[in-house]
């Protein structure tokens, strides 16, 4: 008997030891990375088995991902284990919780997204008054517009976008002397060269992207959204816009050029830029403390 009792005390000693209780918090941080690891596959997918169809941003796409996605994570890590609120997730905050993850299931990768979109808008209008929650569900619903609901809206209103973007770097470059001439949304240089918009070239990608980045890096300095902070977006959009016109432009005089600022080094330079152009700004308007 006093062996079979030091067998059992030994088992649940090494029970206790392996047993791993998980905070609310951290519930919700694992199911941030499931998120973010769905849309890390899907960029997978999009990079190398679609490579006929990778667009201009996709080629910066790793950046992308450490400034854009990353930064996203790092926020809401950041504000799950501060101390502003004591996190306690209802039960009925589970089950909305365990209903969202069940879109994980399927074998379509968007479908997560619509569960954090859900999940996101529940937090925001459920729990408002508890800031680390609210900045949770501000951050799921900026990851999927940037993921999901952003893509699926510009399909729609692409094609006057996309010509409307082709007339302005037109204009820009016979501006500027380049000599551009416009058929439909191709822009031919004299030598004759073209190049032509598609959707992934569009500004509005990257205007989905700023955001992302933008409400980042307000969650990370612990502040909320406000007038300053939304002019400093409209402004890092609105850098953003030109500069991806300007980077279209220097595409046009020759296959050269065009190599240069689709693929080469000109591509990680434009990220470069595009990050900052809405980081700056930000970053100016969260020392206002507006």
């Amino acid at each position: 008997m006093q062996k079979i009792t030091s067998s059992k005390s030994l088992v649940q000693g090494r029970s206790a030891v392996f047993s791993l209780k998980l905070a609310d918090g951290d519930v919700l941080l694992l199911y941030t990375v499931a998120l973010l690891a769905v849309g890390g596959f899907q960029r997978f997918l999009d990079g190398y088995l679609h490579d006929a169809h990778r667009s201009a941003l996709e080629h910066a796409g790793v950046f992308e991902v450490n400034a854009g996605e990353l930064l996203a994570f790092i926020a809401i890590y950041s504000v799950l284990k501060s101390k502003i609120d004591t996190i306690h997730l209802s039960r009925v905050d589970f089950v909305v919780l365990s209903a969202c993850a069940m879109f994980f299931l399927p074998p379509k990768l968007s479908l997560p997204f619509v569960g954090a979109s859900i999940a996101g808008f529940y937090f925001c209008c459920r729990r408002p008054y508890n800031a680390q929650l609210a900045s949770l569900g501000q951050l799921w619903l900026a990851i999927s517009v940037y993921r999901v609901w952003g893509r699926q809206f510009f399909q729609i209103v692409s094609a006057p976008i996309i010509k409307a973007e082709a007339y302005m770097i037109a204009k820009a470059g016979q501006l500027f002397g380049f000599g551009i001439s416009l058929d439909g949304i191709r822009l031919y240089s004299p030598s004759g060269w073209f190049v032509f918009i598609l959707e992934g070239c569009s500004s509005f990608h990257n205007a989905s992207l700023a955001v992302l980045i933008w409400l980042s890096l307000i969650k990370l300095a612990g502040d909320k959204v406000s007038g300053p902070k939304l002019m400093a977006l409209g402004a890092g959009i609105l850098a953003i816009v030109c500069l991806n016109a300007l980077r279209i432009l220097l595409m046009t005089p020759s296959e050269q050029a065009y190599l240069f600022w689709h693929e080469g080094s000109g591509a990680t330079l434009f990220s470069c830029l595009t990050l900052g152009a809405i980081a700056v700004p930000t970053i100016v308007s969260l020392r206002l403390r507006g």
